[in-house]
């Protein structure tokens, strides 16, 4: 009887490990049928609009390639969308909103002060977060955690490559920074490109300020025109409407020497209408939307984002948000979950990594430094690759 009873006991724990088998199997298959879901807290109304909306275009065209090529993990991507309405303070909200969603990883804006509340959100629910093209290290260990990076280039380095190039390449040896004292990135700008300058042996013969919203800058203009001499050029750290705005009125006062901006002042909508043959007019950029880039891939891509989207590209901020999400489905791929810690873990071992845009990360840097930029020239209107530039000097890391 014993021997009989041990037998039945023996098929009946049989039984149920074999229903507890079945049943785990049946959850595996489940969770790995769910998609991975991927919250955008971005910008959709509001003056950062204009910049998000682009990036985040690019990020769908992502989502699209990948899950036409079997989603990541065996999962598909899916997207849920929270507006900042470019309020700093709405930034939380739309965190939030987005992980009550189900989001397992966030994009957010490509600002450090107007992207940091969602990714600190992120941050505080152990979920990663990229922005789709801060330009601020503080994006990261520094400013916000170990959860968040910024798929943006380094602004401080764009500002010495910008330096370098102007001072060696085309033999300025003066400037006169006109700051557009309203956002940290253009503060960046001016201060990494004055300190690399002088390193460089070049002269700061004069600096302003100004704003955004300010009609007119005449003040300033009077102040570079009574200079003894004109400088070799002007380093305008600014953003359309109001940097387009400083333009037109510094070539109107009859100033027809070099500007150098930054990426916002890619595109040829800000000045078709008021300027439409500006020359010599330079700027700092991760790619060219112009069909003239060195790299095919990046000019399929924006082949593929006009088609898209239905209208050539204005910004080249469309190439972050593509490869932002190709970031995030590479290190989960990798890490096999979507679990904060292990992602990135992963991302923090990006060396080059061939995505549309190299991106290189480490564990105390959350942002490429390395990233050859487009030095883009317009003359008579149009846009050419003046140079390629990858920075001969690192700058330090802004704390």
């Amino acid at each position: 009887m014993r021997r009989i009873s041990v037998c039945v006991a023996a098929v009946l724990f049989v039984g149920a490990v074999a229903v507890v088998s079945t049943t785990a199997a049946g959850a595996s298959r489940t969770a790995a049928k769910k998609p991975i879901v991927i919250g955008i807290a971005t910008a959709q109304t509001g003056f950062i609009a204009a910049f998000d909306k682009p990036a985040v275009a690019g990020a769908m065209i992502a989502v699209s390639d990948i899950n036409k090529s079997g989603g990541v993990l065996g999962r598909k991507l899916k997207v849920v969308t929270a507006d900042t309405k470019s309020d700093l303070n709405l930034g939380t909200q739309a965190g939030l909103s987005v992980i009550s969603k189900g989001a397992d990883v966030m994009l957010v804006t490509l600002d450090f002060n107007y992207g940091g509340p969602a990714a600190r959100v992120a941050q505080s629910h152990g979920i990663v977060a990229v922005s789709i093209g801060a330009s601020s290290p503080k994006f990261g260990v520094q400013g916000i955690g170990p959860l968040a990076y910024t798929i943006g280039s380094n602004g401080d380095v764009e500002a010495y490559a910008e330096a370098e190039w102007a001072y060696q390449k085309k033999h300025w040896r003066t400037a006169y920074l006109l700051l557009d004292d309203t956002t940290d990135a253009n503060r960046t700008q001016c201060s990494s490109f004055e300190t690399r300058w002088k390193q460089l042996g070049g002269t700061i013969v004069g600096q302003d300020t100004f704003k955004n919203t300010d009609p007119s800058i005449a003040p300033q203009i009077t102040r570079i025109k009574g200079l003894a001499k004109a400088p070799d050029v002007i380093e305008l750290c600014s953003y359309p409407p109001g940097g387009a705005v400083a333009v037109q009125q510094i070539r109107q006062q009859g100033i027809n020497g070099p500007i150098i901006g930054n990426d916002a002042f890619d595109g040829d909508y800000w000045y078709q209408k008021t300027i439409p043959n500006l020359s010599n007019f330079f700027y700092n950029e991760s790619s060219s939307i112009f069909g003239n880039d060195p790299s095919a891939k990046v000019n399929q891509f924006w082949k593929k984002y006009a088609a898209a989207t239905g209208s050539k590209p204005q910004v080249s901020f469309g190439a972050f948000g593509y490869t932002a999400v190709q970031a995030l489905a590479l290190a989960i791929k990798r890490a096999g979950t979507t679990k904060g810690t292990a992602v990135a873990a992963q991302m923090n071992k990006f060396k080059n990594e061939p995505l549309l845009l190299p991106t290189t990360f480490t564990a105390k840097l959350h942002i490429d430094t390395h990233r050859a930029g487009r030095i883009m020239e317009i003359e008579n209107g149009k846009h050419t690759v003046a140079a390629l530039a990858k920075v001969e000097e690192q700058p330090p890391l802004t704390p």
